[in-house]
């Protein structure tokens, strides 16, 4: 009877372990941060948490209460950005497709257009963020969240969405390749690219050097 209480015991105390490891790890600092001598906002690190579903066009989507998901802009797009000032969605009650530009963020007058993760109904949407734009760079998978969808093509949409381990090796590869596009695209890249060429995170605000044409590229290459 002793042996079998000390068991449980043991088990229990493993299970509350792992419990607090979970909660630890709830948002992680994926990408991390390189260790150089840098600008304090270039050393900050993407966020990429394991229970979201990441569009290629840097939007997300996390299933709420087995009928409705909800979307936002993930934590990439809004550090290149380097603040938001407003926010355009569709209406409540209207039909989005997968990969179709629906979310505009705005930026000291600058626009970039974003993509539906999934296809579905909008079913509301965050009124406090639409009015407190702040929230998405605060946290864009929490408070920052967008729109909730009834979704009309989930099984079909999931094959081009990524998760966990598969959604940090791709926003990898996604800094990489940012890293080259603002070293083509700009003539002194290292004025805002230093942690660019580092390996380290986007740098807030590095889309606000590129002229219009350039932005443009940006969206086609990055948010389409």
């Amino acid at each position: 009877m002793v042996a079998l209480f000390v068991i449980l015991f043991v088990a229990l105390l493993l299970g509350i372990d792992l419990f607090i490891q979970a909660r630890s790890r709830r948002y992680p600092i994926m990408a991390a941060a390189p260790r150089t001598a840098i600008a304090p906002q270039a050393r900050e690190s993407v966020r990429i948490p394991k229970s979201v579903f990441f569009h290629p066009g840097h939007t997300w989507a996390r299933m709420q209460d087995g009928e409705h998901l909800e979307i936002g802009v993930d934590d990439f797009i809004q550090k290149a950005l380097g603040g938001i000032d407003g926010i355009e969605l569709p209406a409540a009650g209207e039909f989005v497709r997968q990969g179709d530009p629906v979310i505009t963020l705005n930026h000291e007058g600058r626009k970039v257009r974003l993509v539906a993760p999934v296809s579905g109904y909008v079913r509301s949407v965050n009124a406090d963020a639409v009015e407190n734009p702040g929230l998405v760079s605060e946290n864009p998978y929490r408070e920052g969240w967008l729109m909730m969808i009834e979704p009309a093509e989930l099984a079909a949409n999931l094959s081009i969405l990524r998760v966990a381990e598969s959604a940090v090796s791709w926003v990898k590869e996604e800094i990489k390749r940012f890293r080259d596009f603002l070293g083509a695209s700009m003539p002194q890249p290292a004025a805002v690219g230093e942690a660019m060429f580092e390996g380290g995170a986007p740098v807030a605000g590095a889309l606000e050097h590129l002229d219009e044409t350039h932005l443009q590229d940006f969206e086609q290459q990055f948010l389409r």
